[in-house]
């Protein structure tokens, strides 16, 4: 899928600063305030993670319910796993972060009355978008920060679920510090968003769009992203600064940050009277994007590895 290249290809973009990449970044910005493809998604289906091959016939996709194997049949099948690479780090990055994708789309659903009822955002495309991009930066910001790498030892087979956290106290001696992880687990984890985002856009325009217009579209997608991934970094810098009127600006700017990519898409421009009438809505977000980095921040290596991030808080708490 050429739409799903040019954001595999934004994925791995990183984020240095020279000139012409902040003048790229400055442009992502900007975009950020211009809703993009604000045609409905219909309420009565939910986004199925994994994207389905054919979004058309989701049925076809659906994974079968987990059977229960005998230990002997347990132990066959790790062996051919481990033959045919099932741990290697390569399928180990891919299916943990494809758990907590999958998680997210979850949890995203289950606050779909603080979403939609709450805070009355539009059922568009573009809110679906923002409401998964929002948690899908959060959980990025962890990623990045991984610094252990080790071999896999997933249970075979494993839920699809994330599971809890199971690590205590310091990593285990076992672990070396690799580069590779902070790098690739972002990396393929913004694959299965982007997968998702793609699959759902196909749903919106129709089975006939053309291949240009869902490139377009998804390469918006991608300024979008990295936009609002400048500028959460930028907060979270903010947060840490040393000095005090900085650390100060963080959580309005966090405000600002949450209001411009979710209740802007509501179409309401800055100034307008509407914009007073979701203080409570938007206080709670910007409590749950610190808790939820918190929370985070908290997990071990360990478990962010091996996909047990724990089940994201409600929004409205």
């Amino acid at each position: 899928m050429s739409a799903l290249r040019t954001a595999r290809a934004l994925a791995r973009v990183p984020r240095l600063a020279t000139p012409s990449r902040t003048f790229a970044a400055s442009s992502a910005l900007a975009k950020q305030a211009e809703p993009v493809n604000n045609t409905p998604i219909p309420l009565n289906a939910s986004p199925q993670f994994p994207a389905p091959t054919d979004p058309f016939n989701p049925a076809s996709s659906k994974a079968k319910p987990a059977a229960e194997y005998s230990e002997s049949t347990k132990n066959l099948v790790r062996g051919v796993a481990k033959l045919l690479g099932y741990n290697s780090k390569a399928s180990t990055t891919i299916r943990e972060t494809g758990r907590m994708m999958h998680g997210i789309v979850g949890a995203v659903e289950n606050e779909r009355s603080f979403w939609y009822d709450e805070c009355k955002l539009p059922a568009t495309y573009q809110t679906f978008f923002q409401l998964h991009l929002l948690y899908v930066l959060i959980l990025v910001v962890r990623l990045r920060a991984l610094r252990s790498s080790r071999p896999d030892t997933s249970p075979i087979p494993e839920p699809l679920e994330p599971g809890p956290p199971t690590h205590t106290g310091p990593s285990s001696s076992n672990f070396t510090i690799s580069k590779p992880a902070h790098e690739t687990y972002p990396t393929e984890f913004l694959n299965h968003f982007f997968e998702l985002a793609e699959s759902q856009m196909r749903i919106v325009l129709g089975k006939g769009e053309r291949e240009r217009v869902i490139r377009k579209y998804m390469d918006e997608m991608g300024e979008q992203w990295k936009g609002a991934g400048l500028g959460l970094d930028y907060i979270l810098g903010l947060s840490i600064s040393d000095d005090k009127a900085e650390r100060a600006l963080s959580d309005p700017e966090l405000a600002s940050w949450v209001w411009r990519n979710l209740f802007q898409s509501k179409g309401i421009a800055p100034g307008e009277g509407d914009e007073l009438a979701f203080p409570p809505q938007l206080d709670k977000v910007v409590f749950f994007v610190r808790r939820e980095l918190a929370r985070l921040g908290e997990i071990s290596d360990a478990d962010v590895l091996d996909g047990n991030i724990g089940e994201w808080g409600p929004v409205n708490q």
